[in-house]
């Protein structure tokens, strides 16, 4: 485990912000607390046991279903109406969804959990690529997307992946249900100091999936 380091496309995240999709987590009502449950406890025995992590906040948990790497300063009001109402277009079809987040994964810059199915989050970041090279072209979709994960805690030093591996192995229940309902179009901020790994962001728009309440 290594320091995370944020990214602009495939560059160091330098200063300003950058718009991205994000799916947040709904922390209304008890439909997520086994997920809270999970993340929480994670991170609270990594923390015990002296690991170099800073825990995502709850409220900015979120699964990243594409970045626009361009400055959002560079992005006209008119851009990003189009790129709203191209996104919209797309997902018209897509309706709401339920995936499983974990196990948890000690990785090269942090923990994360694994997201399954992924079909459908595929289905997203396809829709919010596509919309994003309609309305700003192939300079804003320099983001390397792979497999889809909701990152808990970002690493700000070196640390024995295995042996944390191995400590969030044993929290149990070791997987919890997200639901997903909305993606939304946020203005993200990185905090890229040594022991304060964080984003946090403004949002700009809501997109509502299918029949989604």
């Amino acid at each position: 485990m290594k320091p995370f380091e944020f990214k602009a496309g495939a560059q160091p995240w330098q200063a300003g912000t950058l718009l991205h999709w994000y799916v947040e987590v709904d922390w209304t009502g008890p439909r997520h607390q086994a997920l809270s449950d999970l993340v929480t406890e994670s991170n609270q025995r990594l923390l015990e046991a002296g690991f170099p992590i800073t825990p995502v906040e709850l409220k900015w948990l979120h699964i990243t279903v594409d970045q626009i790497s361009v400055p959002a300063d560079k992005i006209a009001p008119e851009q990003r109406d189009k790129l709203v109402a191209e996104v919209s277009a797309r997902l018209a079809g897509v309706e709401p969804f339920t995936v499983t987040v974990g196990s948890l994964l000690s990785y090269h810059s942090g923990v994360i959990a694994d997201l399954a199915p992924d079909e459908d989050l595929a289905a997203l970041h396809t829709a919010a690529r596509a919309a994003t090279r309609a309305a700003l072209g192939d300079e804003a979709c320099r983001y390397q997307w792979g497999l889809q994960h909701l990152t808990t805690a970002y690493a700000h030093a070196e640390a024995d992946s295995d042996a944390a591996q191995r400590i969030l192995r044993r929290v149990r229940p070791s997987h919890a249900p997200l639901h997903i309902g909305t993606v939304h179009l946020v203005d993200v901020a990185a905090q890229t100091d040594t022991a304060s790994k964080t984003v946090t962001w403004n949002r700009l728009a809501t997109i509502a999936l299918g029949a989604s309440e």
